[in-house]
C-alpha cells in the first residue's frame, strides 16, 4: 500500500532499449512536465544512474514544453498518430502472386529493406545512438516481427524476392495497428507501399478491426501522404524529447 507522503517517482526503466543500446534508458510516465516532477526525475535518474530519458509529451501545454527546455529536454520528434476507422469495404486489386504473408527465408532480404526505411526516426536525429544500432534497430523489428511479433507481415515480390513490405497487429481492444512499411530504394515511388497497406487494410477489415491507427514521424512527410492517401486522418501530434545525463 502507498504511504501517504511517499513520492511514486515516474520513470520506467526500458530493460530492451538499455540492453540494445548499451545505456540505461528511461522513459518519463505521463506527457507533461512541471519543475516540480523535473527535479524529482533529475535526483532519481541520477541515484540510479539513468543515462538517457524519453519523454513524450503533449503539444498543448506551455508548461511542459517550457519545463522540458528548461531542464535540458531536447526535442528529437513529432510524433504523428493517425487513424482510419474503415467505414467503407475494402476493395484490394494487384497481381496476388506479386503479394504475399512473410515466410522465415524472406528474413534476411526484409532486414536488408528495413536499414534503408527508417532514417526520420528520433534515433537517428538524436546524436547520441550509434548509428549502426539505429539501422540495426528496424532490422530487429522486422525480423521479430515475421516470427510472430506482428500478427500480419506482408511483402511485395519481384523475381521471387521481396522487395517491400508491412506489418501490422491487432491491440488488446481489437483495433489494428499498421507497424511497419519499408519499400527497397530502387522500388519507390511505384505505388507499392499503398497497395501493401491497401492490403493490410482489407485483412484489419476481415478480422473485424474497424478501427486503425499508424503512428509516423512529424518530419516524414512521405509516409503521411501515403497515410491519407489509404484514408487515414490525423488525430494527435505529440512531442518527443530525450534528455541524457552525460556528466555522471
Amino acid at each position: 500500500m502507498t504511504q501517504k507522503n511517499e513520492i511514486i517517482v515516474p520513470v520506467t526503466i526500458l530493460e530492451w532499449d538499455s540492453q540494445f543500446f548499451g545505456k540505461k534508458i528511461g522513459r518519463v510516465t505521463g506527457s507533461k512536465l512541471d519543475p516540480q516532477k523535473a527535479a524529482i526525475i533529475n535526483t532519481w535518474s541520477e541515484k540510479n544512474q539513468v543515462d538517457c530519458l524519453y519523454f513524450l509529451a503533449t503539444s498543448d501545454d506551455p508548461q511542459t514544453s517550457q519545463t522540458a527546455e528548461n531542464d535540458r529536454y531536447h526535442w528529437v520528434d513529432n510524433r504523428v498518430t493517425l487513424a482510419n476507422k474503415l467505414q467503407e469495404p475494402i476493395s484490394v486489386s494487384s497481381n496476388p502472386a506479386q503479394i504475399r504473408q512473410a515466410q522465415e527465408n524472406d528474413i534476411e532480404s526484409l532486414r536488408i529493406i528495413s536499414r534503408n526505411n527508417h532514417l526520420d526516426s528520433r534515433f537517428y536525429f538524436d546524436g547520441h545512438f550509434d548509428r549502426d544500432k539505429c539501422d540495426e534497430l528496424y532490422a530487429v523489428w522486422i525480423e521479430k516481427s515475421v516470427r510472430g511479433g506482428a500478427d500480419q507481415v506482408l511483402v511485395w515480390v519481384e523475381d521471387r524476392q521481396p522487395i517491400a513490405y508491412v506489418t501490422g497487429r491487432i491491440t488488446r481492444d481489437g483495433s489494428g495497428s499498421v507497424e511497419l512499411v519499408g519499400v527497397h530504394p530502387a522500388w519507390q515511388g511505384k505505388g507499392i507501399g499503398y497497395q501493401l497497406t491497401m492490403h493490410l487494410l482489407a485483412w484489419f477489415q476481415k478480422q473485424r478491426s474497424n478501427h486503425v491507427i499508424v503512428v509516423t514521424q512529424g518530419r516524414n512527410i512521405g509516409a503521411q501522404v501515403l497515410y491519407q492517401r489509404c484514408g487515414f486522418v490525423t488525430v494527435s501530434i505529440e512531442l518527443w524529447y530525450h534528455k541524457w545525463f552525460l556528466n555522471r
